[in-house]
């Protein structure tokens, strides 16, 4: 944030926030969304590669289950990030698989969460 106030010369005597000089700059604070819009780039790469990858990210590896609620999975979370909670995990899985139908997928999570 420091170069922020450097270019808009903005001491840090004037006990401004980072929030009011992100303001000052109309700009906003992304990192967030680039990592979403990544993982969601990532995570369409390996459905169709259908590598070990895919069977460690499907679940499908062998062993026990452990006793309690199931943790939340890394498909789950980007799923409820991209407010498709409409569309089950094997809807989710097809569309990756399919590039076109990919790509606008995550373009329209993105610009709805400010990217």
């Amino acid at each position: 944030m420091w170069f922020i106030r450097r270019i808009l010369k903005v001491s840090w005597e004037e006990k401004k926030t980072n929030d009011e000089v992100l303001d000052m700059a109309n700009t906003g604070r992304s990192l967030y969304s680039t990592i979403r819009r990544r993982q969601m780039k990532f995570t369409g790469h390996i459905y169709r590669a259908r590598g070990i990858e895919h069977l460690a990210m499907t679940g499908k590896i062998n062993g026990k289950k452990s006793r309690g609620r199931q943790r939340t999975t890394y498909v789950d979370s980007l799923n409820t990030w991209a407010n498709l909670e409409q569309h089950t995990r094997s809807q989710f899985m097809r569309s990756s698989c399919e590039r076109q139908i990919w790509k606008t997928m995550t373009v329209n999570a993105c610009s709805r969460h400010g990217t």
